[in-house]
């Protein structure tokens, strides 16, 4: 099987974006020319489409993983995804639902954490797991404040 075939199956599976092609190719011993050839005629073909790719991608991980937008935001640069369609694809998710997700992660990991610890330690503690899965400060406040204020 040609890398072409390859790659157009492997992007048949799921989407993908340029980086990740050209990286797979390169696994598979393909030159870095030769890979650039390839995911040229892969756009060209629509089988890479980055737009596409950006709307999946914020799709899943905020809906399906949780991340907050910042982790999203990371990701998708360091795979080389134009800002321009990273901006698009985070429009898509309403503040409501974002405010949403992120609340649900809150109260899932406020309930593991040990009664015997103050309110203000637990709060920290949320604070600190939630800024590490992407939320932003100014959201954790508000949650925060609206949410887990009479904690005491």
């Amino acid at each position: 099987m040609s890398l072409l075939a390859k790659a157009e199956r492997y992007c048949a599976n799921e989407e993908q974006c340029r980086t990740s092609v050209k990286k797979k190719l390169c696994d598979w011993g393909a030159s870095l020319a030769v890979s650039g050839k390839i995911v040229n005629r892969l756009v060209e073909q629509g089988y890479i489409d980055e737009r596409r790719y950006a709307r999946a991608y914020v799709s899943a991980k905020l809906r399906t993983q949780k991340w907050g937008r910042l982790k999203v935001i990371y990701q998708l640069r360091s795979k080389q995804v134009p800002p321009k369609f990273i901006t698009e694809a985070l429009a898509e998710i309403s503040d409501e639902e974002y405010r949403s997700i992120m609340l649900d992660v809150a109260n899932n990991k406020w309930s593991t954490y040990p009664t015997s610890d103050t309110p203000a330690k637990r709060r920290s503690k949320l604070v600190t797991f939630l800024a590490s899965r992407g939320y932003e400060s100014p959201e954790i406040q508000n949650m925060l404040n609206e949410h887990f204020s009479n904690e005491e």
